[in-house]
């Protein structure tokens, strides 16, 4: 296999690896992009070569069916990877060849 792969969320219980169009810095139509929000320039964005990702808990919950999710909508939010290209402008530590990670959600305080 070859090109640009993800897990896509089908319906509960059904998960597909699919072939996806390269990301760019602006937002494009899809799953959980608001209309009013297509076409807008990620001034913050780096767009990382992928090293791991991890399917994390709420991606298993939509998974499950316990919460709801747009068929089609990529799981695997917690990446660590390599700038691929230039970052936009207002990135931070964006240099190709460093090694970068996706953030991921502290616990909150009990």
């Amino acid at each position: 296999m070859s090109g640009n792969r993800a897990v896509a969320y089908l319906k509960p219980g059904t998960v597909e690896v699919r072939t996806i169009d390269y990301p760019t810095l602006e937002l494009q139509d899809g799953p959980g992009v608001a209309r009013d929000d297509i076409g807008r320039k990620c001034r913050h964005g780096v767009i990382l070569k992928v090293l791991a990702s991890n399917i994390c808990g709420s991606d298993q919950h939509m998974v499950r069916g316990r919460t709801t999710a747009p068929e089609g909508l990529v799981l695997g939010h917690e990446i660590t990877g390599e700038p691929e290209v230039d970052a936009a402008v207002d990135a931070v530590a964006s240099r190709r060849g460093a090694t970068a990670r996706t953030p991921r959600r502290r616990p909150r305080p009990s």
